[in-house]
C-alpha cells in the first residue's frame, strides 16, 4: 500500500505534513511518493502524476481549487480521496467535519478515517461570447454577493488575517451589488422568473467559518440545493440576515441533526429550492464562483449532480452526519 501526496508548497508545510504523515502512516505502507503543485494548472498535473504512480490514496494538501481538482480526477479511479486542510475556507473539509485546525488530525483520519461516498457537482456556463465551459464543483457555485466578494477580496489581507478578508470584501460590495432578472428551471418544471442579487446551488451547504448557508444541503443525498437571495431594500437584508442566523444556531444544529426539524422555508427574500439539474438564465452577465475560485463571466448556467462519484476519507466519529458542526 502506498499514498501520493499532492501539496502546494504556498499552503502547505512539506516538513511538517511529512513528519504527521510519517507517525500516522501504517508501518507496513511503503514510502509514500510527493508531488508539488503548479500554480499554473491549480494542481492537474501533479494529481494526475499521483494517480499516475499506482498508489492506493491521496492525500490533497492545499486550498479548496486543488482540492476541486483533485475531486474531478479522482472520481475515474477506485482511489479514495483525503484533504488535509491548508487553504483559507477549507470547504470541504468543513462540511465533511474534518479538522480544519489541527494539521496532525486531518493526517490521522486520511489514514484511519472512514470511507465515504459523496456526490460532485457539475456545471456549465454560457459566457456572454457563447463559448461554453465545465466546472466540477464539490461544496457551491453561483453568482452575485458571493461571487463579487471572492472576485474583491485583497489576497494580501488574506494572507494576513484570513477569512476576515472577505468581511472586508463583502462591505465594499454589498451596497453596490445590482440586481438581475433570472429564470430558473428546476428538473424540468415551469420557468420562474424572478429579480435577485445572488444564486447559490450547492452540493454542501455550509461556507467560510462555519457559516451554514444552505441548511437542507447534504453531500451524498443526489440532490443539488438552491438559494434564490432576492431582497428588497434594508427590511429585506436583514430577512435574509434572520434566516441565516436561525439556522447558524446551535440548537437549530442540533435538531436538524437529528432529524427533528423540518426543511428550510420559503419567504419573500430567500427562497429554497432541490433538483438534481438545474438551468439558469440571465438577463445580464455576472461573475460566477465555484468552490470559491471565480471562473468568468456568465449570461447561462447548467448545474448537475453526479451521485456518490466521490469516495472520501472522514473522521469515524462524525461519517454518519449528514451536516457537520
Amino acid at each position: 500500500m502506498r499514498a501520493g501526496i499532492v501539496y502546494n508548497p504556498v499552503k502547505a508545510d512539506r516538513k511538517a505534513l511529512a513528519a504527521q504523515v510519517e507517525s500516522a502512516q501504517p508501518i507496513e505502507w511503503s514510502e509514500p511518493v510527493w508531488f508539488e503543485t503548479d500554480a499554473d494548472d491549480a494542481g492537474e498535473a501533479a494529481v494526475r502524476k499521483a494517480l499516475d504512480a499506482d498508489i492506493d490514496l491521496l492525500l490533497v494538501a492545499g486550498g479548496d481549487g486543488t482540492v476541486r481538482v483533485a475531486a474531478d480526477l479522482v472520481t475515474a479511479t477506485d482511489v479514495p480521496l483525503a484533504i488535509i486542510p491548508s487553504g483559507t475556507g477549507n470547504l470541504l473539509a468543513r462540511n465533511l467535519g474534518i479538522d480544519v485546525t489541527s494539521l496532525k488530525n486531518a493526517v490521522r483520519t486520511a489514514f484511519d478515517g472512514e470511507q465515504r461516498e459523496i456526490d460532485l457537482g457539475e456545471l456549465e456556463v454560457e459566457s456572454p461570447d457563447g463559448k461554453r465551459t465545465k466546472h466540477a464543483f464539490a461544496v457551491m457555485v453561483g453568482f452575485g454577493l458571493d461571487a463579487e466578494m471572492i472576485d474583491k477580496t485583497d489576497e494580501g489581507l488574506k494572507k494576513k488575517v484570513g477569512w476576515l478578508a472577505y468581511v472586508d470584501a463583502a462591505g465594499k460590495v454589498i451596497n453596490s451589488l445590482a440586481t438581475v432578472r433570472v429564470q430558473v428551471r428546476m428538473d424540468g418544471g415551469r420557468t420562474v422568473r424572478s429579480t435577485v442579487n445572488t444564486m447559490l446551488i450547492g452540493n454542501c451547504g455550509t461556507v467560510t467559518n462555519g457559516i451554514v448557508v444552505l441548511p437542507d444541503a447534504v453531500v451524498d443525498d443526489g440532490m443539488l440545493d438552491i438559494a434564490l437571495v432576492r431582497p428588497k431594500g434594508v427590511r429585506g437584508w436583514l430577512q435574509v440576515g434572520g434566516y441565516i442566523a436561525r439556522n447558524n444556531l446551535l440548537v437549530t444544529k442540533i435538531l436538524r441533526r437529528t432529524g427533528k426539524l423540518g426543511r428550510q422555508r420559503t419567504g419573500a427574500a430567500l427562497g429554497y429550492g432541490q433538483a438534481k439539474e438545474t438551468h439558469a438564465r440571465l438577463s445580464e452577465p455576472r461573475a460566477v464562483q465555484v468552490d470559491g475560485d471565480v471562473v468568468g463571466e456568465a449570461v447561462a448556467l447548467r448545474a448537475t449532480i453526479r451521485t456518490d462519484a466521490l469516495v472520501v476519507r472522514v473522521p469515524k466519529q462524525r461519517s454518519h452526519l449528514g451536516v457537520p458542526v
